[in-house]
């Protein structure tokens, strides 16, 4: 599958009236879908971690939780669908003789994890970053059950690291297509900015981390990066950025003071990372009162289903403060769902809008579009040769009208020369709309299964890039 998102416009010749938009995740309604409840809990939860949807089908969740006066403990928690969770009582960790869903009681901060169906060995299947003790450095740690961990690497019957910097921020953590894992981390004395780490066997990292993202001109003195959630999506990494607005009246070197919110970012080859609308968060905060009104933290990376994208985060009603997290607050785990590759929308208002392709060689004529329009609202698609001319029987006007909302709607022509589909030549497609939201064009393969965050740009063929 060959898909044209709209995170950037590598693969436009040119856009002409449309206004290009972030547009949010919804919220599930009602509430947390589960708070900090039990007694070791001690009222807080933070996703300094992760939530998988398992081989298995189930939904897994790991959590860090803070026991005063300042330490951290993994938790974790299962669900069917996602929605209803439960926390089983495990062998890990025992509190006043009473079984608990402490899967790692050691001191520990930032854990992020991965299920890597690739790794054909049992007790390589789960597998997680984190800061550990006694180093503080991010330590590789590997798992059968992702319950009963062991570190990748021991010195003196120490966890030895393998990142040698303390992260002290949320880790992001992913393989991508490739086979590499990349890691997204804070790094000693630079303070609150993202860096990334590489690594083809997990155990080795590359030496020297490379920021991929800080602050800039258009930023205000108060912004920092606090960390990045990240999945590969295609040929592009996707990422929830946390943003941390420090309170302008916090003079004290550490800032400790104020707010994170999570902005979308994304980029090509996992180093050169871009804002997609800076200043405007990706899941907004909570309204003053409610129980997300405070930091909101989006786990390491999203569930991708069959037909839905899941951000899951934590909220809380309390602000980032020297010791926020063991203060009292309601805290929970929330869920915001986005329709698949609704990241960024081109908008179409009354008056036309249109779009042009570089050439590309489709492997088909089965073309589709992920959009929502207008009820008197339209969109056309029009091939042409490599010179931007029409194709007979594929032009605007041989198009049929799409109109509705749909995640693919199938481009239908009506015109003569079907036969003549053009099926690995070089093509350029052409896009009209009026009042409708344009979110991805795509070109399926003649019985491929398509999954749609697994495709290829519209990169020509043999053709340097």
């Amino acid at each position: 599958m060959k898909k044209l998102l709209f995170l950037d416009y590598r693969e436009l010749e040119f856009v002409a009236g449309f206004t290009r938009a972030v547009e949010p995740p919804v919220k599930h309604p009602g509430g947390p879908l589960m708070r900090p409840d039990l007694p070791w809990e001690h009222g807080n939860m933070q996703l300094y971690g992760s939530v998988l949807r398992a081989s298995d089908g189930r939904f897994r969740a790991w959590y860090e939780v803070c026991v005063p006066p300042f330490t951290t403990r993994l938790a974790y928690a299962e669900s069917d669908d996602g929605l209803t969770w439960r926390k089983p009582e495990l062998d890990t960790f025992s509190q006043d003789g009473q079984r608990t869903n402490v899967v790692f009681d050691a001191e520990q901060t930032s854990p992020a994890l991965i299920e890597d169906r690739e790794d054909p060995r049992p007790d390589g299947r789960y597998k997680m970053l984190m800061g550990a003790e006694p180093s503080r450095c991010i330590a590789a740690m590997h798992s059968a059950d992702g319950i009963h961990w062991k570190p990748v690497r021991t010195l003196v019957g120490r966890i030895h690291p393998v990142i040698t910097t303390n992260p002290d921020c949320p880790i992001g953590f992913l393989r991508a297509p490739d086979g590499r894992f990349a890691a997204y981390h804070r790094m000693d004395g630079y303070g609150r900015r993202v860096f990334r780490s590489e690594s083809w066997d997990f155990a080795h990292w590359s030496g020297e981390p490379r920021m991929v993202l800080e602050p800039d001109a258009g930023d205000s003195p108060q912004t920092q990066f606090y960390g990045l959630g990240a999945c590969a999506y295609g040929p592009y990494e996707v990422g929830t950025l946390w943003i941390y607005a420090t309170d302008p009246d916090d003079r004290g070197r550490h800032k400790m003071r104020g707010l994170q919110t999570p902005e979308l970012a994304y980029a090509r080859a996992g180093t050169a990372w871009h804002r997609a609308e800076q200043g405007t968060a990706f899941i907004p905060n909570g309204a003053p009162g409610e129980w997300d009104s405070g930091n909101l933290q989006p786990a390491s990376q999203p569930v991708f289903l069959e037909d839905e994208i899941r951000y899951y985060y934590a909220g809380t009603n309390a602000r980032h403060a020297m010791r926020w997290e063991v203060e009292p607050q309601t805290a929970g785990l929330g869920l915001a769902r986005l329709k698949p590759d609704r990241f960024v929308a081109l908008r179409a208002g009354e008056a036309p809008a249109e779009l042009g392709t570089i050439t590309f060689k489709p492997r088909s004529a089965d073309v589709f579009v992920n959009a929502r329009t207008a009820d008197d609202g339209e969109i056309r698609v029009e091939l042409q040769d490599a010179e931007a001319r029409p194709l007979a029987g594929f032009t605007a006007g041989d198009c049929r009208p799409i109109n509705g909302d749909s995640t693919a709607h199938r481009v239908e022509w009506r015109g003569d020369g079907q036969a003549d589909a053009p099926v690995g030549r070089p093509t350029r497609m052409r896009l009209t709309a009026r009042r409708a939201s344009v979110y991805s064009v795509f070109v399926i393969e003649r019985g491929e299964t398509p999954v749609y965050h697994q495709f290829e740009a519209l990169r020509p063929e043999n053709e340097a890039w």
